[in-house]
């Protein structure tokens, strides 16, 4: 059960910290502590490094959901959602151009997603309405805030 008045968040945002935990989180089903700013970058908000230090001082290696929850829930209502997906962005970019094939192999490795490089040529391919191979942070932005049938 989580303890911190869930009032000030509605359900879908509630849900996105739910899947934001479930994507990071180890087979022990808690969040290593090394994931834990990356769950919080994929909801568009920062962690401070004293925060992550005083966890790791506390001799935890992991978090409960329950204690993601905690951490996260004050941050949620302070984002606004053009910066969160800002930061979502940021966390599949590593040269700021855009995502790449290899960026979205390496976030698909790290989360434990098993794709193909046929099913992630795909997904840049359906994002990419460029068609440079790229997905730029315009192209990111649509494909999160526009509702497609495949």
């Amino acid at each position: 059960m989580v303890k911190t008045n869930t009032n000030k968040l509605t359900d879908d945002q509630i849900s996105e910290i739910k899947e934001s935990f479930d994507m990071f989180k180890s087979d022990n089903g808690k969040l290593d502590n090394d994931q834990i700013k990356y769950a919080f970058k994929a909801l568009g908000c920062e962690i401070t490094e004293e925060t992550l230090e005083s966890i790791k001082k506390k001799g935890q290696k992991s978090i409960t959901f329950n204690s993601f929850f905690e951490l996260v829930s004050p941050y949620i209502p302070k984002r606004d959602s053009m910066s969160t997906l800002e930061q979502a962005f940021k966390l599949f970019v590593k040269d700021g151009s855009g995502i790449t094939f290899k960026d979205l192999k390496e976030v698909a490795i790290n989360i434990g997603e098993e794709c193909s490089d046929s099913d992630l040529y795909d997904m840049i391919e359906f994002a990419d309405t460029d068609g440079d191979g790229v997905i730029n942070k315009s192209e990111f932005i649509s494909l999160m805030t526009t509702k497609k049938v495949l």
